[in-house]
């Protein structure tokens, strides 16, 4: 069984979130919603945690498990208030979506620079990683884009940008398999040219 690349799975995670940020760009405080979905995605591994330490026997619990329980009560406890006082959050958020975009565009131009004579990396792949370093520079210094009733915009221009990153990641693929192809190709062989000498066979009889 192949092993399931972490490259590939990043592009299909990033694809997905681009296109709920843009079915969902419009919804009523957005970001309070993100805001309970990833305290719950601290809260409930917490929670489990501390429900297998307390239902386990004493005897049968390790140093590691007690070792454990801080790290989850912290979790619990930011999880909860990210869900309870999600309205807090929505300034960090939109600071993680322009640093997130400002680190993926840098990725895909630096990578693109590094790779441009192995992949005959031609100029206008750079366009899209290029766009996306622009949206997260302007949604971090733009104090428009951070007001309230600009918010789905600012969704909106996150999950295209996200589509952009996979659109620059399947560039950078197919340029990867063209090279391959090249390189495992066989060469065609010349054939080697006919001797148009005659050679002299003896049929004399012994």
């Amino acid at each position: 069984m192949k092993k399931v690349s972490i490259n590939l799975l990043t592009n299909v995670l990033l694809l997905l979130v681009g296109i709920t940020l843009i079915i969902f760009h419009d919804v009523p405080n957005f970001f309070l919603w993100v805001a309970r979905v990833m305290g719950a995605l601290f809260l409930l591994p917490a929670v489990v945690y501390l429900i297998m330490v307390a239902v386990r026997h004493a005897d049968t619990r390790t140093s590691a498990d007690y070792m454990g329980v801080l790290p989850a009560v912290g979790g619990l406890c930011f999880g909860l208030v990210m869900m309870l006082k999600a309205y807090k959050f929505d300034d960090l958020l939109q600071l993680f979506m322009g640093m997130l975009l400002i680190v993926l565009g840098l990725f895909h131009v630096i990578y693109l620079l590094m790779s441009r004579k192995n992949l005959k990396i031609k100029g206008w792949y750079y366009l899209c990683p290029v766009l996306v370093i622009l949206c997260g520079v302007l949604s971090l210094v733009l104090p428009a884009l951070r007001q309230q009733e600009n918010m789905p915009t600012v969704v909106l221009i996150t999950g295209i940008c996200l589509l952009l990153f996979n659109f620059t990641s399947l560039q950078e693929y197919l340029a990867e398999r063209r090279v391959r192809r090249a390189v495992t190709q066989p060469v065609e062989t010349v054939p080697a040219a006919q001797d148009d000498t005659i050679t002299e066979v003896d049929l004399t009889e012994e």
